[in-house]
Order: C-alpha cells, then structure tokens, then sequence
C-alpha cells in the first residue's frame, strides 16, 4: 500500500490552511509557491477537497481558500476519502460492488485474509483519530 503524492501534497497544503485558521483565506498561488507544488496541480487537489466540503474558495481580491471547519474537527480519514476514496489494503476486501474489488475463490480460507483485515482496520482507525490539527 502506498499513498499518493495526491493525498501527501493535500496534507502540505491543508497543514498551511490549519495553521492560518480564523485569519483569512490563502491564495492558491501562495499555497504553490509555499509547497513547490505546480499551479495545475494544486487546482486540482483544492477542486476534489471543495466538492467534499473541506475547504471553500472565497473569489476577488484577497480572496483564496478556507477550511471550512476547525482543524481539530477534520480527520485525515475525510481527507484520504475526497483526494483518494476509501482506505482499502487490498481489493479483495473491498465489497463485491466496487468496481475495482477483487473476488477470488480462496478469499474464504485464504491465509492472508485475516492479516489484511486487521491491517485494513488498524489504518482506518488511525487514519480516523488523527486531525488536520495534529499536524500543526
């Protein structure tokens, strides 16, 4: 399992937009200059984390982006799920709707299974209890 640039470049910048909670928005080119991230990128990275509701954008002079709750009140958990969807170690354990799971005819006396389950659920759990403010 390995996380994205996505995701680890989202955390960069919402850690800056935590950091300035409460004293007004952020440009984006400021978050790019900040991070060293492309413009172009980072559009595409604040459009996915807009749509799920984890910043807004505020338009004109002055204007930039937002968390749109306190740092303390957004888990990294939300963050994977708009930037990457949901945490999964193996498709296999995903369900047998997802498009991309992975059903396979040993699944139910698979050795690994077990081990991947625990994995699945130990990083969700960490994932759920950490905060934008604990990267602060």
């Amino acid at each position: 399992m390995r996380f994205t640039s996505m995701f680890r470049y989202g955390l960069r910048a919402l850690s800056i937009l935590a950091e300035n909670y409460g004293k007004g928005p952020i440009s984006a080119r400021e978050l790019s200059e900040r991070e060293n991230l492309s413009p172009s990128f980072l559009e595409q990275l604040l459009a996915q984390l807009r749509r799920k509701g984890i910043v807004r954008g505020i338009r004109g002079p002055g204007g930039g982006f937002l968390l749109t709750k306190h740092p303390s009140k957004i888990k990294v958990n939300d963050v994977m799920e708009a930037l990457e969807g949901p945490v999964c170690v193996s498709r296999c354990l995903r369900p047998s709707t997802d498009p991309i799971a992975e059903q396979c005819d040993r699944f139910d006396d698979c050795p690994a299974v077990p081990l991947l389950k625990k994995l699945d659920r130990d990083i969700g759990k960490v994932l759920r209890e950490y905060k934008l403010s604990d990267l602060t």
